[in-house]
């Protein structure tokens, strides 16, 4: 016996260490510190616990009943013990014969009083089923807080197998197979990240028959499977050469994939295989269908369901976590968008934007595009590239353009607007995309397939109009719109023919506002009527008081928007404003623009009759610049006809001469007086007369003035 050639002190001492063992009612070794860490003694319950035999420990080295642990985590067991510190440690465990367990080990070391270790007494105690109960309530712990944090589906299956791969480490490789839609399994992994290992694979006769099965498989050479060739040289290089393979189901008894587990040994260990994947597969199968319902509300959250595309919240979820800090938003609206909808249905709207985002995918240039449904009528599209040229981009939206689309099993041909504004560090993604809007809106003006880039001077002018809206309203309220008045001359006789009426309006906050501003505003607004009303009220009772003194009645001309033109009491009301005053309706001209006719011929057709009816003037401004019929405007009863002030401007240069001629002979003919606008010099006043123009207005005669200025001039 080793003992025997022992000193006697360390015959006693080991003695002791061996009574101490005992009363500690553990399985326990003892082994000689000095001696490679030879196995001295042991009790019957440590070679219950290892499946051993005390000839088969006796004069063993303990450590090597720990190989499977790492060896710098032996190396520093070794160490303290030699430094007389007490060690406590969970350790893997071999067990002779069966599989490895957890063991909770506590190493008292014995020393002399040199301070050198002589004998240690070592505790063990099998902990592996708390351990294993531990380590399944971390990883449920872990799956509901990945859940908590809305992971990814990607993110739980990491966490299972990195939890396994720690759970068994160095012994296995975890992998979890999970069925597609595209039957195929999509495989996760652990802490195997290595490269050149496929991420998916077939879900092919071998894999098919583990998930029909209701029981693990142990293959004890995975030459003999089908399984991805990456994965078996893996295996081979990693020394893992056995295989477990078990279903996964979910509540309702359904297959979702299979766990596929390398080992490097096997034993007897299938039921505690089972027992531990039932449990872990019952959290996978909560991942999983927890990602189905997570996908479902994504697709209602984030999805066009008519068009199957990204919405505009998918899109910004989508862009601002993956986008570079510069690129561009573009947003493409198909001109003739909302007429495929009144002729065909909003369906077919739908199916317009589908077949145009389709098109933009397959004429990708950049992996880095996405694209999604922004508004009911319009697309948008990000790009992360820094410099693209702008010039492919409308080639590309030309041939994408090029050939018909189908709705409805008719061929379609469409126009495309694209409004493009960039953004960097200084432009956030959300300011791009307002700027983007507002260049579509800018091209949306433009004939034809248009691409308008956003500037910063648009958005000044988008500002401006913000303002000038905000202030509006509270002007209407106060009355804070004025009227200047402008003479017309007679061209033969130097005297005032009539006077047009000009909108002027100065706010105390903003100051003066030119008309070129707040009259669009207030017609996009729908505030134009309001508008036009307060200068009529303004001018009738500037003419009532004239009137009452006695003085001299001129005709003033009072500009009126479509919308008020075509607003149902326009004539009745216009009317009873005349009677209100008392001024007789002969000394009112309603100036309309040339287009008025086009929106809706009979109706403005019978309202110039009933305005003529009643003694009212009616006259076209601005005529020549904009899209009016001749056949329409020579049945319209008019009274006036004005030649826009950028013919008169260009008189000399002889197309503009012929065009000027051409209008003043068409009012003559239709019994209409010509006004010439913007007139600026006597040449320009002698080609009128020349060209028998009998009215004009501009600078040359008179500025637009106060009404006290104009009642002076009157009253000479």
């Amino acid at each position: 016996m080793v003992t025997k050639t022992m000193s006697i002190e360390n015959e006693i001492l080991l003695n002791t260490i061996r009574r101490l063992g005992d009363h500690s009612k553990e399985s326990y070794v003892i082994f000689d510190a000095t001696n490679n860490h030879c196995v001295l003694e042991c009790n019957d319950s440590f070679c219950t616990l290892t499946n051993t035999t005390r000839s088969q420990i006796i004069n063993s080295d303990y450590f090597a009943l720990l190989s499977n642990e790492e060896q710098t985590t032996l190396e520093k067991i070794k160490q303290k013990i030699h430094s007389g510190v007490l060690v406590q440690a969970k350790l893997h465990h071999s067990c002779f014969d069966k599989p490895l367990f957890w063991a909770e080990v506590q190493a008292l070391p014995f020393q002399n009083n040199k301070d050198e270790t002589l004998f240690v007494l070592v505790l063990v105690k099998d902990v592996t089923y708390n351990h294993n109960v531990e380590f399944l309530m971390r990883l449920e712990n872990g799956m509901y807080e990945a859940i908590e944090k809305d992971n990814s589906f990607d993110k739980k299956m990491s966490i299972v197998c990195s939890s396994l791969d720690e759970f068994f480490m160095p012994n296995i490789s975890s992998m979890v197979l999970v069925k597609t839609e595209a039957n195929q399994l999509q495989i996760y992994r652990g802490n195997d990240k290595i490269k050149g290992l496929p991420d998916c694979c077939e879900n092919n006769d071998f894999f098919k028959s583990v998930m029909q099965g209701e029981t693990s498989i142990l293959v004890k050479n995975l030459d003999d499977i089908d399984i991805p060739i990456e994965y078996k040289r893996f295996a081979n290089l990693s020394k893992k050469s056995f295989g477990w393979f078990m279903p996964i189901y979910n509540q309702q008894q359904q297959a979702i994939g299979l766990f596929a587990i390398l080992l490097e040994q096997h034993g007897d260990e299938k039921k505690f295989f089972e027992f531990m994947f039932r449990k872990i597969g019952a959290l996978v199968a909560l991942a999983y269908s927890y990602a189905k319902t997570q996908k479902k509300i994504w697709d209602l959250a984030y999805v066009d369901i008519t068009t199957g595309l990204p919405n505009r919240h998918g899109f910004l979820n989508k862009v601002e976590k993956e986008c570079s800090q510069k690129g561009n938003i573009k947003i493409l609206k198909p001109s003739e968008f909302h007429h495929i909808v009144e002729l065909y249905g909003r369906e077919a709207g739908d199916e317009l934007l589908r077949q145009i985002a389709k098109r933009l995918n397959e004429e990708k240039y950049e992996r880095n595009e996405y694209i999604a449904r922004f508004t009911s009528s319009s697309l948008i599209m990000s790009n992360a590239t820094a410099d693209e040229d702008f010039f492919y981009y409308e080639r590309r939206i030309k041939e994408i353009i090029r050939q018909p689309f189908i709705i409805g099993g008719k061929n379609i041909y469409i126009t495309l607007k694209t409004g493009i504004a960039l953004y960097n560090d200084e432009i956030k993604m959300a300011d791009a995309i307002r700027f983007a809007d507002n260049a579509v809106s800018f091209a949306a003006n433009k004939p034809g397939t248009h691409t308008e880039i956003f500037t910063q001077e648009r958005n000044d002018v988008l500002e401006q109009q913000m303002t000038v809206l905000n202030h509006l309203a509270q002007a209407l309220k106060n009355k804070e719109i004025s009227v200047n008045l402008q003479p017309k001359v007679d061209l033969r006789t130097g005297e005032i023919h009539s006077i047009e009426a000009l909108a002027r309006w100065i706010s105390p906050k903003l100051g003066f506002v030119s008309p070129a501003i707040f009259i669009p505003v207030a017609e996009g607004a729908g505030k134009v009527r309001e508008i036009d009303v307060q200068i009529l009220e303004l001018v009738l009772s500037w003419l009532a008081k004239r009137k009452t003194l006695g003085k001299k009645l001129v005709k003033v001309a009072v500009n009126i928007s479509p919308d008020h033109f075509y607003y149902a009491n326009f004539v009745q009301d216009t009317l009873g404003l005349v009677r209100k005053y008392d001024i007789d309706p002969k000394y009112i001209i309603l100036e309309v623009t040339e287009n008025i006719g086009l929106v809706d011929f009979q109706t403005a057709f019978s309202i110039i009759q009933e305005l003529k009816g009643y003694g009212f003037k009616t006259s076209v401004d601005d005529f020549g610049t904009g899209f009016s019929s001749l056949s329409y405007l020579q049945r319209l009863p008019f009274t006036e006809l004005k030649i826009d002030r950028s013919f008169i401007n260009a008189i000399d240069d002889g197309a503009t001469l012929a065009i000027v001629r051409s209008i003043i002979q068409l009012a003559l003919n239709l019994g209409m007086t010509s006004v010439a606008e913007g007139i600026e010099n006597k040449e320009q006043v002698e080609i009128l007369r020349a060209l028998g123009c009998t009215v004009g207005q501009g600078y040359f005669y008179y500025k637009p003035m106060t009404i006290e200025q104009v009642d002076t001039i009157l009253d000479k």
